[in-house]
């Protein structure tokens, strides 16, 4: 299955130390979402929010084994979802983790930048995030 990133996971090394996925990912864009950070914290969430897009990453090739470390990974703070993306020059369904409704107002009004993330979060994310400890059984 396809899979569309919007934070942590367009970083390859975060991929790959969730669920040992080693794949090149290609640009997409989801329309109709906005991407914010999570209030105290260096990742972002999205919601539903007409006339907005996100700009993310495409893993093509998911298997069934991934996804379920993702979804530990991403815990109840996030549901998975099927939504249509804009990879290249076609459209294609793919897996997105939302904001679940009952945690959208972590959100903050702060815009996500990768590149801040990467300069400024990721070593600290990779460290100290527990959400590592849940999908340490493995890799694919």
């Amino acid at each position: 299955m396809n899979l569309f990133v919007f934070g942590t996971l367009m970083v390859p090394r975060v991929m790959h130390a969730v669920c040992g996925f080693v794949a090149v990912a290609e640009p997409a864009v989801l329309d109709g979402h906005r991407r914010r950070r999570v209030r105290g914290e260096v990742y972002p969430g999205i919601v539903v929010s007409h006339g907005d897009r996100v700009d993310g990453m495409l893993y093509r090739g998911v298997t069934d084994r991934q996804l379920a470390r993702l979804d530990v990974f991403e815990g109840e703070m996030y549901c998975r979802s099927v939504v249509e993306v804009d990879a290249g020059s076609s459209r294609v369904k793919a897996y997105v983790y939302l904001m679940a409704p009952e945690f959208i107002d972590a959100l903050s009004d702060d815009d996500w930048s990768l590149d801040v993330f990467v300069t400024e979060g990721l070593a600290g994310f990779l460290a100290a995030y527990p959400g590592f400890d849940c999908t340490a059984a493995g890799h694919d």
